[in-house]
């Protein structure tokens, strides 16, 4: 079953763009960069202005992972509280607002979670900043500021949708080419193949296609060694982009998004005791 979404909502907010930024510059900051490359950052998120195509494989309830990841969580804000009462932080201030004792989040009936089939080929596109080292004649000899634009972006992928205690959880689980979708009855089975695995399947890939454009100052543009890092450099990051979606988004990795507002109160739909 096929079904349309708010795109147009999903694109312009702004909690969603900056939960991805921030995810993906977390994850540049703990790789090694090349000799090559100085302060490579995300500048900008961009959602696009065309949907997936997303077909509805199953509903069910959410898995249980997402319960425990949510506990933990809570648990460890209030071990965070209770070591340092006074703090007025974020997350002091989340605890003491739900209102939770015991740090618990059951599952309620109103949590849900899609199983879909979702096809991209839109516009979405992602502005990374670096600096661009010139080694030769000697080391760290000049650095040049330039900007890429990732964008072209496709791919065709069974997802883990869920919504529970205000969160969204989204999760790549394998590629639709893959053969274990031939066992259909498996794909949700917490024991199966998919959800049991303690690491992305080493076959999924996600993104089929991606191109990447760069802009440098014009004088360099026709430099030999300036062009060949530029080559090295968007291939880094193309290999990079497919690790992180692999490590970072396919199962048993996730993204989240919180959308718990400080005054919400006790009277949440989601049973906290």
């Amino acid at each position: 079953m096929s079904f349309d979404i708010n795109w147009e909502q999903l694109r312009n907010d702004s909690n969603l763009n900056r939960t991805v930024t921030e995810k993906l510059n977390g994850y540049l900051t703990s790789i090694n960069l090349p000799s090559y490359v100085n302060n490579l950052r995300i500048e900008r998120f961009s959602m696009g202005d065309r949907p997936p195509k997303v077909t509805l494989r199953q509903i069910t309830d959410p898995v249980q992972d997402f319960y425990d990841a949510i506990n933990e969580e809570l648990q460890m804000s209030a071990e965070e509280e209770t070591e340092g009462s006074d703090d007025e932080g974020y997350g002091g201030d989340r605890v003491r607002n739900r209102g939770i004792d015991t740090q618990t989040v059951f599952p309620s009936a109103n949590d849900v979670q899609f199983l879909v089939e979702m096809e991209y080929n839109g516009n979405m596109s992602i502005t990374v900043t670096a600096e661009m080292v010139l080694n030769y004649p000697s080391k760290k000899f000049m650095a040049l500021p330039i900007r890429l634009t990732i964008s072209n972006i496709g791919f065709h992928t069974l997802c883990l949708i869920a919504f529970l205690s205000k969160q969204l959880f989204f999760s790549f689980l394998c590629d639709v080419t893959d053969p274990i979708l031939d066992e259909d009855d498996s794909i949700l089975d917490q024991n199966g193949p998919l959800l049991s695995s303690k690491g992305p399947l080493e076959r999924i890939s996600i993104i089929r296609s991606l191109s990447i454009s760069t802009e440098v100052g014009e004088e360099y543009q026709g430099d030999g060694s300036v062009l060949k890092s530029v080559g090295k450099l968007e291939q880094f990051l193309k290999e990079k982009l497919k690790d992180f979606l692999r490590k970072e988004v396919a199962w048993p990795s996730w993204i989240n998004f919180d959308f718990y507002e400080p005054e919400d109160n006790e009277s949440d739909d989601n049973q906290i005791n």
